[in-house]
């Protein structure tokens, strides 16, 4: 439930920013964030998963072969790699106007 956050969420199909309000403040722990992407590495399956990508011309064209459109390759990756707690971090940035911004991110497909 993203309903009582204190925060901003932007996404788009390669990955989430989670920024502002409560997560400006160091102290806060990225755990507050609730994952929309995937899961937390504890929330994770213990048990390992096993992928297989197909390349042709620099592209990854298939998935455990399952040949796919480039759409479906990263849906498919955010999939896999989110349910196994893949792609979440956190930042603290120094932007051009001077000012700091922290934020958890998620890319599971692109990790």
């Amino acid at each position: 439930s993203q309903a009582k956050k204190r925060y901003s969420t932007d996404a788009n199909i390669c990955g989430l920013s989670n920024e502002a309000e409560d997560l400006e403040s160091i102290e806060t722990p990225m755990t507050i964030v609730n994952p929309i992407m995937g899961v937390w590495p504890k929330d994770a399956p213990d048990a390992q998963e096993e992928i297989t990508l197909k390349f042709e011309a620099g592209r990854c064209v298939a998935i455990n072969g399952k040949a796919m459109t480039p759409l479906e390759v990263v849906n498919a990756a955010n999939k896999i790699a989110g349910r196994n707690g893949v792609g979440i971090s956190h930042a603290l940035e120094n932007r051009i106007l001077g000012t700091k911004s922290r934020g958890v991110y998620e890319a599971p497909g692109m990790c």
